[in-house]
């Protein structure tokens, strides 16, 4: 028997489109029997063996940094939910790990079995780094977890937290934009790592030159990618607690090696979400949806709402925000991770931060399904 099976109840906060599965605060052991609250952690899920990887993070208002690696297995129920078999498990892993971050990213190459970790904050409030990592088998299948350090060629991205990352696995290539250096600064700049996962050849870094007008500089921002049309789409983001965006943009040819990449300004139809930043975004493919939950405004509230955008690409179709609708109040949180299962259509979020005037990180693991918005 789990040694999570003492909880007691699961709450169900219905959504007229979808339903957030949330275990209520009285039963949570996370603290005790997984990682620790945080923050701008980075998460990636894999399918073949349904479980969420998680590294590092920050917890507030401590500011205590970590560089573990832990994973959820059967993070999606394939029956109804009780959760009895929904236990962390510290992944012991070999090889010097990355130093304590935050603000970092991941994406993950289900081929190769590699997740691929740039950049981070290392402290409060940095420094910043640059550098980049794989963690090969993070789903511990053909062996045990390992980290190696990987030296790309090219010049490398100024060091950075808080930018956005989706990965072509076709082509092993990772893009990567924005972010803020951790000394005030914040970028607008797009850069391509091709040979992303060190199994094709040498990583190698290419400051991109894209056509059109881009997203200002900003950071938490996030992003999602269309790998059919190599399309990225990068919605919001903030630059200082008083500036933030509800802008939407798509890079078309994103991996730079079908044509130059180039920004366009999407018009979608419909309400769209507040200005905001650290929302987290996840990208049903067969339906060219992006789905969007939480993050802070412009006025420093956490916001607890979700959206779809429709025509997410840009392509065929006009873009349109949809929101969804709760009968009851969703989680509220910022920075927190997002995965998501198109077989299940569900999204998974973990962690987070909330709202002022006491500011704490989130352990929480929560389910939205239908996270689609379609029947």
């Amino acid at each position: 028997m789990s040694r999570l099976s003492s909880w007691r109840a699961i709450a169900l906060v219905s959504f007229f489109l979808g339903t957030w599965l949330v275990l209520p605060v009285s039963a949570q052991k996370w603290n005790k029997y997984g990682p620790g609250t945080r923050s701008q952690a980075s998460a990636i899920y894999d399918s073949s063996t349904n479980q969420m990887v998680v590294f590092a993070g920050q917890h507030a208002p401590t500011n205590i940094d970590f560089n573990e690696t832990w994973s959820v297995k059967n993070v999606i129920p394939t029956s109804t939910p009780t959760f009895q078999n929904l236990q962390w498990t510290k992944v012991s892993t070999t090889g010097k790990p990355p130093s304590v971050r935050f603000g970092h990213t991941a994406v993950y190459n289900s081929s190769s079995n590699r997740m691929i970790v740039f950049g981070g904050g290392t402290g409060f409030p940095g420094p910043c780094v640059n550098d980049l990592w794989v963690l090969k088998r993070p789903n511990s299948v053909g062996g045990g977890p390992a980290w190696i350090q990987l030296t790309p060629t090219g010049t490398l991205p100024g060091v950075r937290e808080g930018h956005t990352t989706v990965y072509d696995a076709a082509s092993n290539t990772m893009i990567v934009f924005g972010g803020t250096d951790c000394a005030g600064n914040f970028y607008s700049d797009l850069w391509i790592l091709s040979n992303a996962d060190g199994t094709t050849g040498t990583p190698n870094w290419t400051l991109a030159a894209p056509l059109g007008v881009g997203p200002s500089a900003r950071s938490q921002a996030t992003a999602v990618y269309d790998s059919t049309n190599n399309v990225m789409t990068v919605f919001a983001g903030g630059t200082v607690s008083t500036t933030a965006f509800n802008d939407v943009f798509t890079l078309s040819n994103a991996n730079g090696l079908s044509g130059v990449p180039t920004w366009t300004q999407l018009v979608p139809a419909g309400t769209a979400p507040s200005a905001r930043s650290g929302q987290s975004a996840i990208y049903d493919a067969a339906n060219n949806r992006m789905v969007i939950h939480g993050g802070i405004s412009i006025r420093g509230a956490v916001q607890n709402d979700t959206w779809i955008l429709s025509g997410a690409n840009g392509i065929a179709t006009t873009p349109t925000w949809t929101k969804l609708n709760p009968t009851a109040a969703g989680p509220s949180r910022r920075s927190h991770t997002a995965i998501y299962d198109p077989v299940s259509n569900e999204m998974v979020i973990f962690g987070g931060s909330s709202q002022l005037p006491q500011v704490f990180t989130d352990d929480h693991v929560l389910i939205l399904t239908k996270a689609n918005g379609l029947p």
